[in-house]
Order: structure tokens, then sequence, then C-alpha cells
């Protein structure tokens, strides 16, 4: 009987494995595919207008949300190079051919008059893969805003970013003006130092930043270990006190930035671009749901789940013939 349960059981995982899942309510992905290998991501604006807003880098979701280089190469751009986490994204079953790299010490990529400056979501999911620099706040993903947290109004709205002592976070302001962290244990991450190593003494991770409205979660995955994601830490978002955890609403304006505009490379404070993340940067998607680790985008592929499974069923068939 127990062993007819247990193969029940697998059978119904089996036939989940076969099941697509339902389409995730992707706000953007930034694949950085274009290449080709060590060139420029060219800013169409032109070099002379840095601050002016181009579609550099497509966003494959189709939503239309591209991002924008600041300039082409040197001072403050990026290139593409062959070095990423994994050679394809099981998720979307896409070939990874390129990641970016900064070009040189002012890096930031930004978006646009989209309308994605505009979300403020219940649930979000913020995904990005990257090899870093050592240094202090490093942001890989963030969201240009002032006056968004009451306790302190210099904060952005959005930091997804490394730490001082390598600890990685996921961190962002509410409708109440709560501001909410989930942060790893030190040295999470592995990182180089430019001045006595290599980027191959440094590590490849996939990180998710979830927030479902009530917790907010943070997974990482060491890529260049091959270990699959790892729950992190989580914080409860409801122990705050506040009675809307929706992202904030942006505000705020400077000469060189918009309310709402989610950065790549580079995070604010106090109204000023910085804490700049120097390194790798590859698959960057943001999501208006709290995904599942399942639907991760370097989650298993389905296929694999289930030869697993088959491999399971074959062994206790095997054995309950003997």
């Amino acid at each position: 009987m127990r062993m007819s349960f247990v193969k029940l059981t697998l059978c119904g995982l089996v036939a989940a494995a076969l099941t697509p899942c339902a389409s995730a309510s992707t706000v953007a992905h930034w694949r950085f595919e274009a290449g080709p290998a060590d060139s420029n991501i060219a800013h169409l604006a032109g070099d002379d207008a840095g601050n002016t807003y181009s579609a550099d880098v497509p966003d494959v979701s189709g939503n239309g949300h591209d991002l924008s280089a600041w300039v082409t190469g040197g001072c403050c751009g990026f290139a593409y190079r062959t070095e990423t986490p994994a050679g394809s994204v099981p998720a979307i079953g896409a070939t990874n051919n390129f990641s970016v790299q900064n070009t040189g010490g002012g890096p930031g990529m930004f978006t646009g008059p989209t309308g994605i400056e505009s979300i403020t979501p219940g649930a979000f999911t913020i995904e990005a893969s990257f090899k870093l620099e050592n240094g202090g706040y490093r942001t890989v993903v963030g969201r240009d805003s002032t006056d968004v947290v009451d306790a302190n109004r210099e904060l952005a709205a959005v930091y997804f970013q490394a730490m001082p002592n390598n600890q990685f976070a996921v961190k962002f302001a509410d409708q109440d003006g709560y501001f909410h962290e989930a942060i790893s244990p030190e040295n999470a991450i592995i990182t180089w130092d430019p001045g006595s190593q290599t980027s191959d003494d440094a590590h490849w991770y996939n990180a998710v930043g979830v927030s479902d409205g009530s917790m907010l979660s943070l997974y990482l995955a060491d890529a260049t270990l091959g270990t699959g994601y790892q729950l992190i830490t989580t914080t409860d978002l409801t122990a705050s006190g506040s009675t809307n955890t929706a992202m904030a609403t942006p505000a705020g304006a400077g000469g060189d930035w918009i309310a709402g505009n989610w950065t790549v490379g580079r995070g604010m404070y106090n109204g000023g671009h910085g804490d700049r993340g120097y390194g790798f940067i590859d698959e960057v998607r943001i999501s208006d749901s709290a995904l599942a680790p399942s639907e991760f985008l370097f989650a298993p592929e389905p296929s694999s789940v289930l030869l697993g499974l088959i491999g399971v069923l074959s062994s206790l068939s095997a054995a309950r013939i003997r």
C-alpha cells in the first residue's frame, strides 16, 4: 500500500512536470545578446547626449522597455563579453552567448519613458546574474527616486545590490513609506579584487528577489559551482506595520534622472548616481508577480526533472519485482 502511494505521488509529479506553467507576468527582460564579443553597447543617441534615452539594449519581453546606455564604451559604457553564468537559460530555452561588463568607472544603463517608470506592483520578482568586483555598495539593478522612505528621504525606491563584506540584498520602499530589506550573511558571494586578482577568482551568481506582498525573499545560486537556487533569507513585510507593501510610487527628479527609471549597473542615493556595480552582468528580468523557484530563469528544465522522476519510478518498480 505504501509503495503504491509513493508511486501515485511520483506519477502526479511527472504529470505536473509535463504540464506547461502559466506564463509569468514579465515586465522587462534584458538579455544582452546583440554582441559581437568585446564590442561596446552603442548609444544610439550619440556620445554627446549621455543623458538622452535611446533604445540600445532590447527588452525581449516584447513590452518595449528597452535599456539605454549612457555613452558608447569609454568612461560610462558597457561592452559585450563571452563570459556568462551558463551557456543557456533553461526557463526560456535560449542560448546565452554574452554578458556585459563596464568599460569605465561610471557605468549605468537606464530605462526611458516607456511606461515602466510608473509601475507600482503589489508583488514582484527581480532576477539578475552577475560576477562582481569587490567593493562597497554595488548595485546590479536599481530604481531612481528620492523621498519615498519616511525614515530616510535619501534612499531610492529599489536596490538589488552587493554590500560591504560581500553580502547581497534586495531592498525596496513601499507605498506607506516603509523600507524593507532581505540581506544575506557576510561573504555570501565571492568577488575579485582587481588590484591583486582576476575575474577568474570570482564566481557567477544567479540572484532572485521576490516579494509576494507579505514576505520578501532572497535566493542565490552559485552558477560557477553549479548549485541550484537556495533560499538565503526572508523578511516579514507585515511586521513593519505597513498597510500597503506595494512598491512605492517614485518621486523626485534630477538633471540626469527621472523618477521611476530602472537602472542596471548603478544605484542612487540622495538623488545622485552611485553605488555602481563593476563587473559582469547578465539576464536581468523584472516581473510584476511573485514567481515560484521553478519559474526562475535558471531553474532546471522540466525535462530534467521528468527524467529524474522517471528514474525513481523505475527503481521502485524494480524493487517491487524483486
